[in-house]
């Protein structure tokens, strides 16, 4: 995509942003190096509003002098527990923890953002909210910010927000109307039986076999459950249970996610997991529960959205149509308030190639300025 030149020109600022951001890497709701730097380069910025929100987050308005819209764009701003494995002069400083998920380039976006609607406020066409939000990673910081009316005082008629993508060719916006990402639910079972001797189990109940047997039964429910057309994924992440060798374990707990792009099939599957929970407590005698822990719902973009962002585009190249990925993104709390699109900035290059949440994972910073091009785009700045 063709930068124009006000866009071009802020390459080094984006080096040092983002730099700056990725050395103090911080997790859920514990961003506060975090929120003090977004917070003071946006104080530069002179917006016309600016609040800490949903405890680390922040909040940024520019208000038009003739409002026709109010726009929202989002960046998220935790990190992850991923010990960074790059041998560069902006590695996390932070023992155990990197942005590993590119959290720091969407941040490093909005601030260039905040700059860029600085330098034009006169231009302003609609009023601008620019929402720094914590904790995406598995806490859904997005419910807490909804719950903090970062959606009104302005109310925001429609919002924005990219994810730096490896997957994609560098520079190309990948995007698709429809479900994008998948519906996810966090969930932790507990199967709790009767300890005994090992050498006499008739005395006890095993939770690790009955444990044993509700894993290869929740597994078959994709496989034999489901329409094969549709897509669905089960996965038990974590399983811990057991004292000793020659004791017959009381307790065993896991953990797993369920993911699909249908809420009926998402649905169809939770009923399924807690029926074969209580058939298998009639059967053996244990008690079973079945918590469901965070639930994302999908990533649902308006076609009209997804057609209106193709007509500020340049050349067919540059922007490509979006697989449907199995990853979640509470993008779509937002999504279910207002209408809202949501798009990959592909980073992939020769040189950029691990995947998101992997210890190598890094990108070079001129790709932010595609998605800082889009978004000057999207508000019809410098034209």
């Amino acid at each position: 995509m063709e930068l124009h030149s006000d866009i071009a020109s802020l390459l080094e600022a984006c080096k040092r942003i983002r730099r700056a951001l990725h050395r103090i890497p911080e997790t859920a709701y514990a961003e506060t190096q975090t929120q003090a730097y977004v917070e003071s380069a946006l104080r530069l910025c002179e917006p016309d509003s600016l609040e800490r929100i949903a405890g680390t987050g922040l909040k940024a308005v520019y208000y038009a002098k003739q409002p026709r819209s109010t726009i929202a764009f989002r960046a998220d701003m935790d990190a992850i527990c991923v010990v960074e494995q790059n041998r560069v002069a902006y590695r996390s400083k932070h023992a155990g923890m990197m942005h590993a998920c590119g959290h720091d380039g969407h941040m490093t976006m909005l601030l260039l953002l905040a700059s860029l609607l600085q330098a034009h406020r006169d231009e302003l066409r609609d009023n601008v909210v620019l929402l720094f939000q914590p904790a995406e990673e598995g806490h859904g910081g997005a419910k807490r910010m909804i719950a903090a009316d970062a959606l009104h005082h302005p109310s925001v008629d429609r919002i924005y927000g990219l994810h730096v993508w490896p997957a994609v060719e560098k520079g190309k916006i990948a995007v698709r109307w429809g479900p994008m990402m998948a519906q996810t639910g966090e969930f932790e079972i507990i199967v709790r039986g009767k300890s005994a001797h090992g050498a006499m189990p008739q005395l006890g109940v095993d939770a690790i076999v009955i444990a044993a047997e509700l894993i290869t039964m929740v597994q078959t429910v994709i496989t034999r459950s489901i329409d094969p057309h549709q897509d669905a994924l089960l996965t038990i992440g974590r399983i811990e249970g057991g004292l000793a060798h020659n004791v017959i374990a009381d307790k065993v707990t896991m953990s797993g996610t369920l993911r699909a792009f249908s809420n009926e099939v998402f649905s169809d599957l939770i009923a399924r997991i807690e029926s074969i929970v209580r058939g298998l407590q009639l059967a053996t005698g244990a008690r079973i529960t079945f918590r469901k822990l965070m639930h994302y719902p999908c990533v649902d973009n308006p076609r009209s959205l997804v057609e209106s962002v193709y007509t500020l585009i340049d050349k067919d190249t540059d922007m490509v149509i979006a697989d449907p990925v199995m990853a979640s993104e509470d993008f779509s709390f937002y999504q279910e308030q207002v209408p809202g699109l949501f798009l990959l900035l592909g980073a992939g290059d020769e040189t950029h190639r691990m995947p998101l949440h992997n210890g190598k994972f890094d990108f070079d910073e001129s790709v932010l300025l595609t998605g800082v091009e889009l978004y000057r785009r999207i508000l019809g700045l410098c034209e």
